[in-house]
């Protein structure tokens, strides 16, 4: 069995601040922090995936700070392959048809949900909202539906509360998920100590790949849109250059094409 990680900064337990995630630079010491905090969480998903079965594992570090390279990589399990750096030459690199199940470990939700940590969808400075085939998504839903266009189920999601609200609603209630911190504004949360929470995505990451088949993969009718609300005229404008991209309102943009994977292609490639 084959499992593939994908990973973000914002999700993860006891990150609550905009320096935590590199807003304020890379060298700020809340976000080397932070960076311990998520390489100790692909650990223990890592460890849950290996316990349930799992023949390998790779990790993208999916945090666009610091050129996607948030992992410590001294600390991470020797059992599992890394992805790092970026630009990447697709949307998930290594992503093909021979994987069986993807995780999201320390993921955030959608932009404007309620008391939801860090909440923002790609750009918290760029976009406000992002349709797939007129479906509201977020980061969530980008991902399950690019995996969903090889066959493959998203069964982890890791994060606050809200991500895992909104990762049942997409996906549904079979997907697990490991609520790591509860919101009470958007840079403010309850914690499970680190410990607990390394404990919960361990046994939630076990639990996913009992039956993995389980989860339906998350899948959209051809020809597929892909509709974006930007924040300002101009980062709208800044879209129009890209390969079947169409501008439909001052700050709507507009994508299409034949599936997920050649939509992702022309806005991401």
């Amino acid at each position: 069995m084959k499992v593939y990680v994908v990973t973000d900064l914002e999700g993860v337990d006891c990150v609550v601040l905009p320096r935590q995630v590199g807003l304020s630079g890379t060298e700020d010491p809340m976000y080397q922090k932070a960076k311990h905090l998520l390489t100790q969480e692909v650990n223990a998903a890592v460890e849950g995936a290996f316990s349930a079965g799992a023949e390998q594992v790779l990790v993208l570090d999916g945090h666009g700070a610091n050129s996607a390279y948030n992992l410590v990589v001294e600390e991470l399990s020797e059992k599992a392959h890394y992805v790092l750096g970026s630009p990447w030459d697709k949307y998930l690199p290594q992503f093909d048809r021979t994987i069986d199940a993807v995780f999201i470990v320390g993921q955030h939700p959608m932009a404007g949900t309620r008391n939801g940590v860090l909440d923002h969808t790609m750009s918290s400075e760029t976009w406000v909202n992002a349709y797939i085939n007129n479906v509201k998504v977020g980061e969530i839903g980008f991902i399950a539906y690019y995996a969903g266009y090889y066959g493959v189920p998203v069964v982890l999601v890791t994060g606050d509360h809200a991500a895992c609200e909104e990762a049942k609603t997409l996906i549904g209630a079979e997907v697990e998920v490991a609520p790591v911190k509860f919101g009470l504004s958007r840079t403010s949360a309850r914690c499970l100590s680190p410990a607990k929470a390394r404990s919960l995505i361990r046994e939630k990451a076990e639990a996913a790949l009992q039956n993995p088949k389980s989860v339906r993969p998350l899948q959209t009718s051809s020809p597929v849109e892909v509709r974006i609300e930007l924040l300002n005229t101009a980062a709208a404008k800044g879209f129009l250059s890209r390969k079947s991209s169409k501008l439909i309102d001052e700050r709507i943009v507009v994508f299409t094409g034949d599936s997920i994977a050649q939509v992702y292609e022309f806005m991401f490639g």
